[in-house]
Formats: structure tokens, C-alpha cells, sequence
């Protein structure tokens, strides 16, 4: 069977739609009021505005790439198009709009088709880390859109799709059932809070759950903060082998200044030797040092 078309017009640029001139909500925005509030709270507007261009990068190329066959120039588009040969998903459609033609309207990611009437529904991530649950909730909504819209067609399978750099993985996340989607979205149009049935009550030890719910802001957020930081390091070591190249050792402009410092040695006093050899002496001149607490942050 053919898949039907919305008469919802989206308008790519403000990533608005509307239905005969009323605006309609999207998905995202949904998940974002009733599930995950504080899910990109503090973090800096550049941050998200440039996960938003690659996001919004990686999706076009990708577009391309089904809808006209051609090699695209990216890393993570190259790995997608060999994981799908690999697992043989057809691409029925891409940014498919699905609507209940009164309330809501989204686009599909990718819709591939298995038979006349099964599909498997996609969504591309290019986040640090996928958020299974985010995208558990997202592509559920899709389906129960999707299915609302082609009736007599049947969501088989709900995919991530994840791709980062080298990384690529299609997940496969279960499907909530209507009923609670329908619950959510009667929530969300009178304005009260949905009760998330899948929440797990916080344990003594577990993180808080508004932190839980930042989970993939801290992450891209750690990301940024190492990649800038490997991109300093190679930086600094590339003006490094051009100063002593050319023999200089401060290299100044307005704003910025490089220093050189000359090859030396250095003497280090050896307190773990000093301690086994003179146990007394060495406490005999221990001082206490008052230290202010810290937090670490390890990313697994």
C-alpha cells in the first residue's frame, strides 16, 4: 500500500507546522514539557546550537544519499548507508510527516518498509551517547501517529539510530503501548503533569532524577569539553615545532601569546622513597592542609 501524505505544511526553517493556517505542537516539544524538562538545562547556547548544525548536517547528507544515491562526503552518512545494505532496510520514506490532523505533527526520520503493509520506523542521533529512553519515547508517538494516519498498517520495529565519528548503531528500543501515549498527549493538551509510568523511584545512591534527566547534556557537554581540549593540546604543540624551528621563544599578538620555555631539568624530592627509608622523620613533618571538596565526574 501507498503511504498517505499529510496536508500539515512544515516550514524546515522555524521548524514550525500548521493545518490550514493553526499551528500545530511538535513531537519534541511534547517530550520535552512532560518527560524530560530539565534535559538541556545549563547548558550554553553555542553548545547545543552547534550540536544542532552537525545534527542537522549528518540528516541532510543522509537525505541525499537515499533519495538520490549519491557517495556522501561524511563519515557518519557513509557508515549509515553500509549499515542498512547490511541489514537490508528499504527506505520508504524520508522526514515522513505524520499528524492527528488537529493537535500534533512531526517528521519521521526514516521510514523503511518491510512488506505491503509492515514498516520499521528510524530516528537518527549524532549525540555523545544515545538516549534510549528519549528515543523510546519518540519513535512510540511516531507509531502511534504513523499507524493513525495509514490505517491498516502495523509498526513492526522502532530503531535508533546512532552515528558519531566512526560509531554507528541501530537499537532497537520497545514500544510503549497507545494507551499511555494517548495519556500523555491528553495531559499535555490540558496543560498537567504526566505521571511517567517507566520513572524508577531514586534510590539511596542513585543520581537525582533531574540530573538523570541532563544525562545527555552533561554528556555532550564533557564531549565538547575533551575534544576542545585534544584541539588546544595539538595546537599548542604545532606552534611549539614552528618556534623552535625558528629559533624564537614569545611569539605575541593582541590578544594572544605564545611562550617557549627552554629544555631543562628538573629536580623532584621523592616523597614515597623518603617515607619507606624515614618513616619517623617523614610524619614527624606532616602538616594538615585543610582541602575543599570536589565532585568527578566520570563518563563511562
Amino acid at each position: 500500500m501507498e503511504l498517505s501524505k499529510s496536508n500539515v505544511i512544515f516550514d524546515q526553517e522555524a521548524h514550525t507546522y500548521q493545518l490550514c493556517g493553526v499551528p500545530l505542537s511538535g513531537i519534541t516539544g511534547v517530550i520535552e514539557r512532560q518527560l524530560f524538562p530539565r534535559k538541556y538545562d545549563n547548558i550554553p547556547k553555542y553548545i547545543l546550537d552547534n550540536a544542532a548544525q552537525r545534527g542537522s548536517f549528518i540528516h541532510e547528507q543522509i537525505e541525499l544519499a537515499d533519495s538520490l544515491g549519491i557517495v556522501p562526503p561524511c563519515d557518519e552518512a557513509k557508515n549509515y548507508l553500509n549499515k542498512i545494505k547490511k541489514e537490508g532496510l528499504i527506505v520508504e520514506e524520508s522526514e515522513y510527516l505524520v499528524s492527528d490532523n488537529e493537535h500534533y505533527a512531526s517528521c519521521i526520520d526514516k521510514v523503511f518498509r518491510k512488506d505491503e503493509t509492515t514498516f520499521h520506523l528510524g530516528d537518527i542521533k549524532t549525540t555523545y551517547k544515545l538516549d534510549k529512553e528519549y528515543v523510546r519515547w519518540q519513535l512510540s508517538i511516531y507509531a502511534y501517529f504513523f499507524e493513525l494516519q495509514n490505517v491498516g498498517t502495523r509498526v513492526e520495529r522502532l530503531l535508533g539510530i546512532w552515528l558519531r565519528g566512526d560509531n554507528v548503531d541501530f537499537v532497537d528500543v520497545e514500544r510503549i503501548p497507545n494507551e499511555i501515549i494517548v495519556r500523555l498527549l491528553a495531559c499535555d493538551l490540558a496543560d498537567t503533569q504526566f505521571i511517567n509510568p517507566y520513572a524508577l523511584p531514586e534510590k539511596e545512591g542513585d543520581l537525582p532524577a533531574k540530573y538523570q534527566d541532563m544525562e545527555q547534556a552533561i554528556l555532550e557537554i564533557d564531549g565538547q569539553a575533551k575534544f576542545w581540549a585534544d584541539k588546544k593540546k595539538e595546537l599548542i604543540e604545532g606552534v611549539m615545532k614552528e618556534m623552535v624551528a625558528a629559533g624564537v621563544y614569545n611569539w605575541k599578538n593582541e590578544n594572544i601569546q605564545f611562550i617557549r620555555k627552554k629544555d631543562s631539568i628538573r629536580n623532584d624530592f621523592d616523597k614515597k622513597a623518603f617515607e619507606k627509608d624515614h618513616s619517623d622523620l617523614y610524619k614527624k613533618y606532616l602538616k594538615e592542609t585543610p582541602v575543599v571538596g570536589s565532585v568527578t565526574l566520570k563518563v563511562s
